[in-house]
């Protein structure tokens, strides 16, 4: 039966190694689970669970994929999931051992993961709290292979019929996975990370038999399990298969959680999304306790911290628990408080910050950014007569979007934010006759919209504040100007579209926000918020 968790039971979370940061600002209450390293955060994790009994699962704290795929185990079993590095079993997590002298030790992974001394070590530590320890070694040739034969052994606790498939070579998509996985009774088997398709149809082999006639969840986008491995798996036999991904690491998070917990829970584990092994210990933990687990940036951030806090407040969430010290999650970012940074500090945080880069020339060119960019302003200067266009191009030169342009002379910023998603730029398509300069600059210092603006042509302008209504005007035609709105990592419609009567208004939302104008023709715009 699986162990009960005093963590999820109880908002008192007296546990040894549970720290309390400073009062927080509103409601949540907020703990710590925390030691100097890695080890001893596990450590700490592992008491909070109150597990009494069950194995002890010991995995690679260096690397991530074999925890990852042991936590479901671990929760399915009312076991234990401590970290080693390969050569040495650390001293706290021996003295552990020793505490806890289980009576089966189960080593995660093969030699080239945690080595035959350390082995010995764990055993010798089980002896010195008077239990002989038989110890079972689930590993493969390799990560996929050891994840495999981990479902194996969640198969003697009960029938799986849902799998996730995650990276085996990127962390930050699995490992709230593997929180639901236990939480579920779902196994994680782990995608190849290799390159071609012989290494991709290898892969497929191997899991074949595994994934048949199973339902299949894909825990992140493309980068992290290709859709060529998704469209395998449907050609091998799974009885579906569904993507679960978000526009980063700390949105997907969300996604998974969303989809697989629905239910209120009193208790929020946050783990640090920058790192893995505090959040592989806190899988384990999350599962056994039904405390859905989140990834943060170390620090407050502009966008993500709100986004945390709404569905903190969504599931009733009272008590807000880090993993790992404040290097890791800072109090600020533990607490869900509003960022104390500067809106351009904020800005940068959530858009990104680059050089700023100047280009010239004359008549039609293709720029090469040098790098792929999904957020900036182009500040362009065009002479001569004849229409002007701005064009941004992804890395294998295709149309994502036109972001600016007018008639010469043309003066104007345009918003690089291509729809679509998160398709970045890589390159630029100017379409112009005349002689022009492009300067290409990260959205921080643009101007910042307080209470009005106005122009003549495109321009790009920052704001910070509630939910308000945008009102737009044009100095004479119709067919004028598009607003285009980004909030956090969300691009909003244009709610003014080409033609429409003005003045004209809409809501806009609150907090952090870029505010794209596309002015159509050279007629003045004016921009009110109230």
């Amino acid at each position: 039966m699986r162990a009960l968790v005093a963590l999820a039971a109880s908002l008192a979370l007296v546990a040894t190694g549970l720290t309390t940061a400073a009062a927080p600002a509103e409601a949540f209450e907020a703990h710590r689970l925390e030691g100097p390293d890695r080890w001893t955060t596990a450590v700490e994790v592992d008491r909070a669970m109150d597990a009494a009994g069950g194995p002890v699962f010991l995995a690679n704290g260096q690397k991530f994929p074999d925890a990852l795929s042991a936590a479901p185990v671990v929760a399915a079993e009312g076991g234990h999931l401590l970290l080693t590095a390969q050569q040495a079993l650390p001293g706290v997590v021996a003295e552990r051992i020793a505490e806890l002298a289980p009576s089966e030790i189960v080593i995660v992974g093969s030699e080239a993961s945690i080595s035959d001394a350390v082995v010995q070590q764990a055993v010798a530590a089980a002896e010195r709290g008077g239990s002989r320890a038989e110890v079972a070694r689930l590993g493969g040739a390799g990560r996929v292979e050891t994840s495999l034969l981990l479902l194996e052994r969640l198969e003697r606790s009960g029938p799986v019929e849902e799998i996730w498939i995650a990276s085996g070579s990127k962390f930050p998509d699995a490992l709230v996975a593997a929180s639901v996985a236990g939480r579920h009774h779902q196994a994680v088997v782990l995608d190849h990370h290799g390159s071609t398709p012989a290494a991709a149809e290898a892969w497929l082999a191997t899991v074949a038999s595994s994934v048949e006639g199973r339902h299949l969840s894909i825990a992140g986008g493309e980068p992290s399990v290709s859709a060529a491995d998704a469209l395998g798996l449907e050609r091998v036999g799974a009885a579906s298969v569904a993507r679960f991904a978000g526009r980063d690491r700390y949105d997907t998070a969300r996604e998974i959680n969303a989809a697989w917990s629905d239910e209120q829970s009193p208790v929020m584990l946050l783990a640090t999304g920058q790192d893995f092994p505090d959040a592989l210990a806190g899988a384990a933990l999350s599962a056994m306790s039904n405390a859905p687990m989140f990834l943060t940036p170390n620090g407050c951030h502009a966008a993500i911290t709100p986004m945390l806090r709404d569905r903190a407040d969504q599931l009733g969430v009272e008590a807000v628990v880090g993993l790992g010290s404040s290097a890791t999650v800072s109090d600020a970012a533990l607490r869900l408080e509003p960022c104390t940074t500067s809106l351009r500090q904020q800005i940068a945080q959530v858009y990104g910050a680059f050089p700023a880069q100047q280009h010239s020339g004359t008549g039609p060119r293709v720029i090469d950014l040098g790098r792929s960019i999904s957020y900036a302003q182009v500040i362009a200067r065009v002479e001569g007569s004849g229409s002007v266009f701005i064009h941004a191009l992804d890395r294998d030169r295709g149309h994502l979007d036109t972001i600016g342009g007018g008639w010469a002379p043309y003066r104007g910023t345009s918003l690089l934010a291509p729809y679509g998603g998160p398709s970045p730029a890589r390159y630029l398509r100017v379409e112009a006759q005349g002689s022009w300069t492009l300067e290409v600059r990260d959205l921080t210092n643009a101007p910042v919209l307080s209470g009005s603006a106005a122009g003549s042509s495109d321009a790009v302008l920052l704001r910070m504040g509630p939910e308000a209504t945008l009102t737009v005007s044009s100095g004479g035609s119709t067919r004028t100007t598009g607003i285009r709105q980004l909030y956090g990592y969300w691009q909003s419609q244009e709610p003014f579209a080409v033609g429409t009567q003005f003045p004209s208004s809409a809501p806009i939302a609150g907090g952090l926000s870029v505010i794209g104008v596309r002015a159509m023709t050279d007629s003045s715009w004016a921009l009110s918020v109230r």
